[in-house]
């Protein structure tokens, strides 16, 4: 970094607010993690003297220069299932999961909690400790103490590794290792991570296995019949850059939450909730160009988007062993976009009675897709949105007793739709209540003066004690965007 570079670092510490230089420390923080883990993976491929290597070696050496020159000694180290950048955690999204795992992974294996960064990093010193990070006997009594003693023989002196973690104030909380919140992330991201690998393996023509799929809605089924509705809100998190992986992983979590409410028997969910993340498997045929253009689609192009249903058929067909499951599957892929009414697509001949699992399905993909930024909407429903339209205007597509449980399922006011409350404040709705569809959980994020506040959480089905009137109501949804609200910041 040149002198005035750091003099330019220097400048901005200084002008930053806290709240600004936290935030910039955790970006620059995942980059810094995101780019271990290349560096870690790419040793394992390359040795550190391949032209290969040098890419990785001198983006991971800048990051910590920016670091150490804004902030002196910091550390990247590991609590629970998250991984923190000096006392700041390291939000997980779809597109930073698998790095994060694979590191904590890796961390844990050879007694870690993670590394201080105590000075900036020269490609020599870089390059032993790698070297020594990839040779460490993982089963050995103890093979952080054999990894710290190399490095030190080998004068790496500015990645100190630790085996214990002392946090320095309030603000990590080790208690989210027992939260249930943290279960329902990693089974959420875990999901978005098997579906990535199955849509990414049938786009390449590479052998697909399902059984990274199968197990991750395993988990979330058993999530859902002990009524964890954390899985729920995660599905109005809308990351744009995984957009198709979790929107299956969304239409999973939600077709499995109604099947539930149908009724449905754990292995006849299992079966909906696999089913459901293949449903768009078809479009993996799709260019990128076409499925993001921002304006309207040529005859050609739509064409190509029309077809993927019967891709998806085509591609499950292929995969190991046809079973009951598959057929489900391929079912689900043909039908999810014809419509009770017959108006979708593909256009067939005869008019199709629509199996159960695709009526879920079809009601939960709409709405899902509904509520994400895409690239030919500039504004995505807002979730209360979504629902009345397709409660309204939409209302012929769907099977009306399927959509009534739907509705009984996540709510008049789903997770993710801000609300103005009859207090004056503002707030997110986190869960529904199964008792009371109009009368949600809400987390408190403004005060009567819209000032930004991490509030209470609040039961709107609570009465005044000894009282029939509710203690607090909703007054109306509002756009979050109009209110300067982070959905994502709410419920992530």
């Amino acid at each position: 970094m040149t002198t005035n570079a750091v003099r330019a670092a220097v400048s901005q510490r200084q002008q930053d607010s806290p709240d600004a230089t936290v935030q910039r420390i955790v970006v620059q923080g995942r980059t810094l993690a995101m780019q271990l883990c290349v560096l870690v993976r790419t040793a394992r491929i390359h040795d550190v003297g391949n032209v290969a290597f040098h890419g990785p070696l001198v983006n991971f050496i800048e990051t910590v220069d920016q670091l150490y020159t804004a902030e002196g000694e910091f550390k990247l180290q590991a609590v629970g299932d998250y991984l923190y950048i000096n006392q700041s955690r390291l939000k997980v999204d779809g597109s930073s999961y698998a790095s994060y795992q694979y590191l904590i992974d890796e961390f844990r294996s050879r007694g870690l909690s993670g590394f201080s960064f105590t000075g900036k990093l020269t490609p020599p010193e870089v390059k032993k400790f790698v070297r020594l990070f990839l040779d460490v006997d993982c089963k050995a009594s103890d093979p952080y103490e054999d990894f710290s003693t190399a490095l030190t023989k080998l004068s790496v002196e500015h990645l100190v590794p630790m085996r214990t973690i002392v946090p320095q104030s309030g603000t990590i909380n080790v208690e989210e290792a027992r939260d249930s919140r943290k279960v329902a992330k990693r089974t959420f991201y875990r999901a978005i991570e098997a579906t990535k690998t199955v849509m990414i393996s049938a786009r390449d023509h590479r052998p697909v296995d399902l059984r990274k799929a199968k197990r991750a809605v395993q988990s979330i089924v058993d999530l859902i019949l002990n009524e964890e509705f954390s899985l729920l809100g995660l599905t109005a998190i809308k990351n744009h850059d995984e957009y198709t992986f979790q929107h299956c992983v969304n239409v999973s979590i939600l077709s499995i939450s109604l099947g539930q409410r149908l009724g449905l028997s754990k292995k006849m969910l299992g079966e909906l909730g696999v089913a459901a993340i293949l449903h768009d498997l078809g479009k993996a045929t799709i260019p990128g160009w076409v499925l993001n253009k921002p304006g309207k689609l040529t005859a050609e192009e739509w064409k190509l988007m029309t077809d993927h249903p019967v891709q998806g058929v085509k591609m499950i067909s292929k995969l190991r062993g046809l079973n009951d499951l598959a057929l489900r599957a391929m079912v689900v892929a043909f039908e999810h976009h014809l419509n009770v009414d017959a108006s979708g697509y593909p256009k067939i001949g005869d008019r199709l009675e629509m199996s159960l699992f695709s009526k879920i399905v079809a009601i939960v993909d709409c709405f899902d897709a509904m509520t994400a930024h895409r690239s030919y909407r500039k504004t995505p429903f807002t979730p209360y949105d979504a629902l009345h339209h397709m409660l309204i205007v939409n209302r012929e597509k769907f099977d009306p007793l399927l959509m009534k449980a739907f509705v009984n399922t996540v709510g008049m006011y789903p997770a993710g739709t801000a609300v103005l409350l009859d207090t004056n404040e503002i707030g997110v709705v986190v869960a529904h209540n199964a008792h009371d569809i109009f009368r949600p959980k809400v987390k408190i994020v403004a005060d009567r003066d819209r000032k930004k506040v991490d509030g209470a959480l609040v039961d709107l089905s609570h009465r005044e004690e000894g009282s029939e009137t509710y203690s607090v109501g909703i007054v109306s949804a509002l756009s979050p965007e109009e209110y300067n609200v982070n959905i994502a910041d709410v419920l992530g």
